[in-house]
């Protein structure tokens, strides 16, 4: 039996790693002979009522990341700055970091110690992130990777609602009658929720989209609003204007359920149609038809994320939309309600552990006298420990002052900051300014850990258990499912570890993550609403629950909240939800003469943040395989810019290059491009390089979304410029073509590179790998493949066709994860074997008109709402065409 033997194999129930979506999952996971737990197989759980069984492609493919080579499998530690690092035991990495910490504490007060940290840690391990820096180092310099998604959503939900979180769940997309969906490209970034969103709409539902990009989400609309961007504050208001206009507003709900209405219709009136449609760019007569979908609709119900949320007034965004909420009364109830759509798989539970800014666990906040004395008693602190000023001022003030010399020691978990924070030279400039620099992570090549004195290895959610919350408040348990490798330890492990070495072993020397949890259970907030006391891991592994969860006896599904009696009572002083004013402003950089051009950046459907793990799946790879540039034909014309030609996207700050995709997805004078790809795959790769660093004055998000930029081609490289790979026949194979390949270590590269070098003075015959080379087996195998494919040659004896020589076939085959190419590969075999002469075609190489006479067979998965592949997008779209071909 081995690890690979399916007839071995358990099943562990679990949850996604990616998105917010917090999609159930159940691997399929063998135990090898050494004893060592390996995952076969990831499938939607379909008894998880996030998912109900479905998973976009980067879940389908959580196999692949789990078994994808580079892991941290010991420490690393640099001996000095600029020296390699070395591989060090994890024990005396945690003793040395300690140490280190400590004696900056002491040296230069807390404050000198920043923490930054992830909404992919468990939810023990965030808790114990926020314990060890407010509670016990005391430093004010703790900041999440959430800043730069859900921030300005938090921080408007707080004000509009008083609690931060959606009021509604995932139930509310089968009850709403439309959708306002504005900022967000669900259907490539929370792919199974716009699934079900998308079943509503089949039933009578409407979908209104608003976007300055023409994505995919924008395609399904019943009525897409091509804002200009920034302008969204304009469209908002200008919608409340006119449901105002057309009585569609609610008068008992304003006025038993809310405060600030008084204000608002004087505000409204510089909003008319005629002046939003000016300002948006949006036709008055679509204006006048959102509104009366809005207004007309029994339910509805808005979803927005990072378009609204990474803006200099983010903050101000999500108040307008919730405007609209509460002028309509569609709040609160099933079908209808704001829902902000999480970035992260646990997010919402670090948002909820206040692992940013004043932020303290149940939804507490430095800021408030009695939440200090509260947390301050769950700790076991003195009173007065836990500071006023306990809150630094977000994640770009943080690597500003590290750059300064305020912070001298950063400790980074989980997150990618090189790659993912805006202008990211910022983030460079503190790391290389601070005198100590520790990250924490699974693999070892990361942009960021180039930077780090010492790497911590970590265990991913799979090897270990943890509580995970998505979007909809609910909790799963992550299983352990198989073993770390080496070293590796979870992030609670870790950070526990730590503290104690620094002398805090009373408060963190845990036995276990069940432990942890239970002490976050006694954080229950009555204020908000914040309730886990109901919950146990016992009851978690039976299937997620959602809070509020007061009662171990109660449901697992709670899904309306700040109900009480006959309608809502929200958590703010008076009770009410507030309305606010909320102006139209212009963007903190705007087009001019020497940038005259507005960059937006995002996501793509099979590529997650800056590729750490689906960057090591060569299935998602081939889907997505590498950055680009969008760019309208009208600006290309005039910049003399063709389909693939690089262009120079430059900022006041930075400049990356990237190959242009000429499109009308992009409004003209706007341009688009994905952050997934920096550093670890060529030089001027990051677009954050050149995004803007500006913030929320509220919320402190940077404004991603609005960054002006110039545009130019940039010629293409002369011939004694090219830099030829090693052995440029075998090598090309290795790094060009249409299935790109793994992602290689570097001892895996330098050890390929010299192979090939030899490759043509060596022995004849079929070239293979020897065992002893560096290679995971995966990697071993893909190499020694492409080099069969290049050296085997089996002489065939010249024979006559028989008489009944079978029939020509093409195969011709769409596949979006591989299992319908692999079905077509096989079909193909089988049919061969019968006799038949069979061409297997993919059909992005095939064109409708032109196709072989022989007998067709096509082989296809669907995606997505039904669509065809990637893959398969063309062909399809040749076949439905006005003209199609007979």
């Amino acid at each position: 039996m081995t690890a690979r033997d399916p007839r071995a194999a358990t099943k562990v129930r679990t949850v996604c790693s990616y998105c917010g979506v917090g999609c159930g999952m159940v691997l399929d996971v063998a135990t090898g002979p050494d004893g060592r737990r390996t995952v076969l197989k990831a499938s939607g759980d379909k008894a998880h009522p996030a998912n109900f069984g479905r998973l976009c492609t980067k879940g389908a493919t959580t196999a692949d990341m789990l078994a994808a080579p580079g892991r941290l499998t010991s420490a690393l530690v640099r001996p000095e700055r600029g020296a390699a690092p070395v591989p060090a035991a994890v024990d005396a990495a945690i003793t040395a970091t300690a140490g280190r910490l400590r004696e900056i504490i002491d040296r230069h007060g807390p404050d000198a110690v920043a923490l930054y940290v992830s909404g992919q840690m468990s939810l023990e391990a965030q808790y114990l992130a926020n314990k060890l820096a407010k509670g016990f180092i005391g430093t004010n310099q703790i900041e999440s990777n959430s800043r730069l998604c859900m921030a300005s959503a938090a921080t408007g939900y707080k004000l509009s609602l008083g609690a931060d979180g959606p009021p509604g769940s995932y139930r509310d997309f089968d009850a709403a009658d439309v959708f306002l969906v504005i900022g967000s490209n669900m259907a490539d970034c929370h792919p199974v929720l716009f699934l079900r969103l998308m079943e509503r709409v089949k039933a009578g539902a409407k979908l209104i989209v608003v976007d300055p990009r023409r994505t995919a989400t924008a395609d399904k609309a019943d009525l897409f609003l091509p804002v200009r961007p920034g302008t969204d504050l304009a469209l908002l208001n200008g919608l409340l204007h006119l449901l105002v206009e057309g009585g569609h507003t609610d008068a008992a709900f304003i006025a038993d359920r809310t405060e600030g209405w008084e204000a608002m219709p004087e505000f409204l009136a510089d909003y008319p149609p005629a002046a939003v449609a000016e300002i948006t760019g949006v036709p008055e007569e679509d204006l006048r038809t959102a509104a009366e979908w809005i207004g007309a609709a029994g339910e509805w119900m808005s979803c927005w994320t990072m378009g609204l949320n990474q803006s200099t007034h983010g903050t101000w965004n999500t108040n307008a939309l919730i405007n609209l909420h509460l002028a309509t009364g569609a709040i609160c109830r099933p079908g209808s309600g704001p829902f902000s759509l999480t970035g992260q798989p646990n997010a919402m539970g670090g948002r909820e552990m206040g692992y940013m800014g004043p932020g303290l666990p149940g939804q507490r906040s430095v800021l408030v006298e009695e939440d200090r004395a509260f947390a301050e008693r769950l700790w076991g602190l003195a009173p007065g420990t836990i500071r006023r000023d306990g809150a630094g001022q977000g994640t770009v003030e943080m690597f500003r002052r590290m750059a300064a010399g305020d912070i001298r020691a950063c400790w980074i978990i989980c997150t990618n900051p090189v790659a993912s924070v805006a202008n990211r030279k910022t983030v460079i400039d503190g790391l290389e300014a601070a005198a100590f620099v520790v990250t924490q992570d699974v693999f070892a090549d990361t942009e960021t850990n180039a930077y780090a004195d010492v790497v911590l290895p970590a265990a991913l959610w799979a090897e270990t258990e943890g509580v995970l919350v998505n979007s909809e408040r609910d909790l799963t348990l992550a299983q352990a499912a198989a073993d770390p490798p080496g070293q590796a330890l979870p992030d609670w492990q870790i950070i526990a570890r730590v503290a104690c070495a620094m002398g805090h072993q009373d408060a963190f020397s845990y036995s276990s993550a069940e432990e942890i949890f239970e002490e976050i259970k006694r954080a229950w907030n009555p204020a908000t609403g914040y309730d886990l006391r109901g919950v146990t891991y016992e009851r978690l592994r039976a299937g997620p629950v959602q809070w509020p969860a007061p009662d171990a006896g109660g449901p697992d599904r709670n899904p309306i909240r700040y109900l009480d009696g006959d309608g809502p009572v929200f958590p703010t002083a008076g009770g009410r939800a507030v309305f606010f004013a909320r102006p139209h402003l212009p963007a903190a950089e705007m087009p001019d003469d020497a940038f005259p051009f507005v960059l937006n950046t995002g996501r793509l459907q099979h590529q997650w943040h800056t590729l750490t793990k689906t960057g090591r799946v060569a299935r998602l790879n081939k889907l997505d395989p590498a950055p680009f540039i969008e760019v309208h034909p009208q600006d290309a014309r005039e910049l003399g810019v063709g389909e693939g030609d690089r262009v120079e996207v430059a900022s006041r700050r930075g400049r990356a290059v990237l190959p242009a995709v000429v499109t009308e997805r992009v409004r003209p004078g706007c341009c688009f491009a994905p952050f997934h790809w920096n550093d670890l795959f060529g030089e001027y790769l990051s677009i954050n390089a050149v995004t803007s660093d500006a913030v929320d004055p509220l919320s402190l998000q940077p404004g991603f979304k609005a960054c002006a930029v110039s545009l130019a081609k940039v010629a293409a490289a002369s011939p004694g410029d090219d830099r030829a790979p090693v052995a440029a026949g075998p090598a090309s194979v290795f790094g060009l073509g249409d299935v790109p390949p793994p992602v290689l270590t570097e001892p895996e590269r330098r050890y390929l590179a010299g192979f090939l070098e030899g490759l043509e003075s060596g022995a004849p015959g079929v070239p293979v790998l020897p065992p002893s080379a560096p290679f995971s087996r995966e990697h071993a195998l893909w190499v020694n493949g492409v080099l069969a494919g290049m050296r085997s040659r089996v002489p065939q004896p010249a024979r006559e066709p028989p008489a009944d020589a079978g029939r020509e076939v093409t195969v011709l085959w769409a596949s979006q994860t591989g299992n319908a190419e692999e079905f077509a590969a096989t079909t193909a075999e089988r049919l061969t074997a019968a006799g038949h002469r069979v061409t297997l075609l993919r059909m992005d190489d095939a064109e409708p008109r032109s196709l072989p006479a022989a007998d067709l067979l096509l082989i296809s998965s669907t995606f997505g709402d039904g669509d065809a592949p990637d893959n398969g997008a063309g062909f399809w779209a040749g076949l439905t065409a006005a003209d199609p071909p007979r």
